[in-house]
């Protein structure tokens, strides 16, 4: 994985604040000692209106309206100790006289610690960061050195979106520009930043590029290239941030045949021969094997097939694994941490972060098993445990309470309510907030005995 860090050594001269019409937040402690006015704790809660709203925004919000109650308090500054952000996404069903009316909460959940003070005649600062910055972003640090997200993980969003992303153009060898035979090295400079990594058991790595595009490869070599043949289901898809660059589904073939082109259309520019459910184009080193999927357009009608997937493979067929090989983690009980008993601090390993998520609009995302997602900050630390239905392959109700049981998670909403009794009640979800801990947690609907189907944890 790439670092996505600079280091930035601390200035040798020490900052002064500069003149603000509202009370700073502090980036860095002051050198002389500041009287503490008050330290209270508090929420914020914003109603999202708009789609086109994000998180960051209302971050922003929150941040002004601590500096306002500030100023309130006669404060000259502000230290903020502690920030927690939750999110409320759901569309709820619910029933009036008239029948039953579909709704969507949309809301985000700023919870703060902060200290107001007043500062010494000497304004000036120390090089020691604060614990969240003016940004309301946490700042590691070393005596000597600042580390700051400056590549965080929403940057790397913006980077594979800027990225000047090859032609999708497709061959009997080639997709993207990329050859079968191509090194690793060759496919990230030529397609940029890509959307998840996964160590196969057969020791192969699957490289996805948007949600449907997937590279494999094995000793170093690109072996083969699948269109809409993923190993994440939809559900696992929905985890990964859509990509303008490779999601679009423009792609073509020779620049004659494009997705959802008749079968018959399709034949006329390419030599096909039938293969069980696909079809084949054979070349000199490799094949292309398109997928069509039938359409009526009523049931009186037969079938159109229109072209929906490609793989490129090499001629002599090797089976890949469709098996994500998982890093052991007996370090991190989740149980423990989701029954808020355990607060202490995880660091993961290299082997533990070679299953990723890469491109998540709230960073990178760990694979622990199918159903255990593990966020994490710019050095390794964890952030966030997300408890989910499988991202891989088919798994019912029961095999998920399974699951949930494993951990010791209640699988109903009174049941989580009777665990956690001063939950607040949101319909289909419910929020926790406890010290610096924050649980989500979404329900198949607002009834009493309603599913759980994702609980996320941050800290």
């Amino acid at each position: 994985m790439k670092s996505s860090l600079f280091l930035i050594g601390c200035v040798v001269c020490s900052p002064v604040l500069a003149a603000n019409e509202l009370p700073p937040i502090l980036d860095y402690y002051p050198e002389c000692a500041p009287q503490v006015i008050n330290n209270p704790s508090d929420k914020v809660v914003y109603d999202i209106d708009s789609e086109s709203e994000k998180t960051g925004g209302y971050l922003q919000l929150a941040l002004v309206e601590l500096q306002r109650k500030a100023q309130s308090v006669g404060a000259d500054a502000v230290i903020i100790e502690r920030i927690n952000i939750g999110n409320i996404d759901r569309s709820i069903n619910l029933e009036n006289d008239t029948g039953k009316i579909n709704s969507s909460v949309k809301k985000i959940h700023v919870l703060t610690t902060v200290q107001n003070i007043k500062l010494c005649d000497d304004k000036r600062l120390t090089t020691t960061p604060t614990p969240y910055n003016s940004k309301g972003l946490s700042i590691s640090r070393t005596e000597t050195v600042v580390m700051l997200p400056m590549l965080s993980d929403t940057n790397l969003l913006k980077q594979a979106e800027k990225f000047n992303a090859p032609q999708a153009i497709v061959t009997i060898n080639s997709a993207y520009g990329i050859k079968l035979g191509d090194s690793s090295s060759q496919l990230f400079n030529l397609m940029g930043p890509h959307s998840v990594q996964l160590l196969l058991d057969d020791g192969s790595m699957a490289y996805s590029y948007g949600r449907n595009l997937w590279f494999f490869v094995n000793n170093d070599s690109v072996s083969n290239i699948t269109q809409n043949q993923g190993l994440f289901n939809s559900h696992g898809k929905n985890q990964i941030a859509l990509s303008g660059n490779y999601d679009n589904e423009n792609w073509s073939i020779a620049g004659k045949i494009k997705r959802g082109d008749e079968l018959q259309k399709v034949k006329q520019s390419l030599s096909l021969k039938p293969q069980q459910d696909d079809y084949v184009s054979i070349g000199d080193n490799s094949k292309l094997v398109l997928n069509f999927e039938s359409y009526k357009q009523r049931e009186s009608t037969d079938a159109i097939y229109r072209l929906n997937g490609f793989s490129i493979l090499p001629l002599v067929s090797v089976n890949h694994s469709e098996q994500v090989k998982f890093a052991s983690f007996s370090n991190i009980d989740i149980a423990k941490i989701v029954a808020l008993k355990d607060l202490q601090t995880y660091k993961l390993t290299l082997p533990q972060l070679v299953n990723q998520i890469q491109l998540n609009q709230d960073g990178p995302l760990v694979l622990i098993n199918p159903n255990i997602l593990l966020g994490i900050d710019n050095q390794g630390l964890v952030n966030k445990i997300k408890v989910t239905e499988s991202v891989l392959g088919e798994q019912d109700i029961n095999q998920f309470n399974q699951v949930l049981a494993q951990y010791d998670i209640p699988n109903t909403k009174s049941a989580f309510l009777d665990r956690y009794p001063n939950a607040e009640d949101n319909f289909d979800n419910i929020l926790l907030n406890k010290d610096n801990i924050s649980m989500s947690v979404n329900f198949d609907s607002y009834d009493d005995d309603a599913q759980l189907i994702e609980l996320t944890l941050s800290f």
